[in-house]
């Protein structure tokens, strides 16, 4: 007879009716579900993971934009009033002659408060409600060989400028009332370099960029989102024949009017529970379009009207045919993101450039620069790199050319 070995008994049942569950010290066998530990869902990924993912949205940028309009009038009236009483006791000047012409001791301060009060509400933003590091999330990492973009901004500076003699750049632009005596021209110099490089990069390359980028990208991907960028794209035209072709305080009024348009129609669909960065940018971009198309020539207003129209043309084709992938997507989405950007930034200037068309052409060249820097790198610093070196050559250029400041009516000759 063999040696068997009895097999091992089966687990004796509960009083209700169930399988004794396994010792605690049973390594092999399954832990309770009490003592599983509590784990934490993962954030959703982006809808479009090769675009930016900013933790601001266009809401936010919305209202940038809104307290840089609003301080840079309060300061601006605060520096008139302080000006204003400072030259009562040495010349006769009126207070309407200076506010025809208040010159850089009254604008320079004015905007250097502005962005300081506008940067310190983006960090405010950035830390305390979406509880992220303010550098790392808009993208400011130094580079290893800053010297490369200073230099790069310098040949910027000269490769535009040779540039600017061959298009009809005005002999006088109202920039250069900022520019009569050595104290003004010094005072400009330290805006130029100082302060508007980093204001401005963080503004248009960390701030606004990004969310373009991202809003874009996911808009080139669905059908959808294509056939409302071609419906935004003829308003946009309607709106900018409208603007070009109404004279004065008309287009004016028009653009306030499609302002209460356009926060009335965000509040209501606030209200729906729609998504605000899809109406708040289309909305701005034409509000800007409009603005500019009011003093644009008649010849480049054809041009532009033609360029939109064409774009809403393949906009609508594509809205109608097969979706995009998503990287085919995220590349036009940045394309345009970077353009769009670039023209912000050249019509921020518009005014003191007399809105001809010549220098918005050289601004925008060094718009389109830094954005296309900021994509390639995905960083804010050496676009700033290169923005200090674009100015500081400039000045620099200009402090030999006209003998320390002294000279400064040789600009214009």
């Amino acid at each position: 007879m063999s040696d068997l070995t009895p097999p091992a008994p089966l687990p004796s049942p509960d009083p209700a009716g169930e399988a004794t569950p396994p010792a605690a010290d049973d390594l092999s066998g399954t832990a309770p579900a009490t003592l599983l530990p509590e784990t934490t869902p993962p954030p959703p990924e982006p809808l479009n993971p090769f675009s930016e993912n900013p933790v601001w949205t266009g809401f936010d940028v919305f209202l940038v934009v809104l307290l840089l309009l609003a301080s840079l009038v309060l300061a601006t009236g605060i520096a008139f009033g302080v000006a204003f009483l400072g030259q009562q006791h040495k010349t006769a000047v009126s207070a309407a002659e200076l506010a025809k012409d208040p010159g850089p001791q009254i604008i320079v301060p004015a905007m250097t408060v502005s962005y300081g009060i506008v940067l310190a509400f983006m960090y405010l933003l950035v830390t305390r409600l979406r509880h992220r590091r303010f550098w790392d999330a808009l993208s400011w990492r130094w580079t290893s060989t800053p010297i490369v973009f200073l230099l790069g901004g310098g040949f910027l500076a000269v490769g535009l400028g040779l540039l600017a003699r061959l298009l009809p750049i005005p002999k006088s632009l109202p920039m250069d009332r900022f520019f009569r005596d050595p104290q003004s021209a010094y005072l400009m110099a330290f805006f130029g370099v100082l302060v508007a490089p980093v204001a401005e990069e963080l503004l248009f390359r960390g701030f606004l960029y990004p969310v373009l980028d991202r809003w874009l990208g996911t808009t080139f991907m669905t059908p959808r989102h294509l056939r409302r960028g071609a419906l935004w794209l003829v308003l946009m035209l309607l709106w900018g024949y409208a603007s070009h072709r109404i004279p004065g305080m008309g287009s004016v009024l028009l653009a306030a009017l499609f302002v209460i348009f356009l926060l009335g129609l965000f509040l209501f669909r606030s209200f729906k529970g729609h998504a605000e960065t899809g109406l708040l940018l289309p909305g701005i971009s034409i509000l800007a379009w409009g603005l500019l198309a009011r003093s644009v020539p008649d010849t480049m207003f054809l041009y532009a009207s033609l360029a939109l129209l064409t774009l809403a043309a393949g906009l609508a084709w594509l809205g109608v045919s097969a979706p995009l992938t998503e990287p085919f997507a995220a590349r036009i989405g940045r394309f345009v993101a970077i353009v769009v950007t670039a023209s912000s930034f050249a019509m921020v200037h518009s005014d003191q450039l007399g809105r001809a068309w010549a220098p918005l052409l050289v601004l925008f060249l060094v718009g389109l620069t830094l954005t296309i820097t900021r994509a390639i790198t995905r960083s804010v610093a050496p676009g700033y790199l290169i923005h200090v070196g674009y100015n500081l050559t400039l000045f620099g250029l200009m402090f030999v050319a006209t003998d320390h400041f002294r000279h400064l009516e040789r600009m214009t000759q």
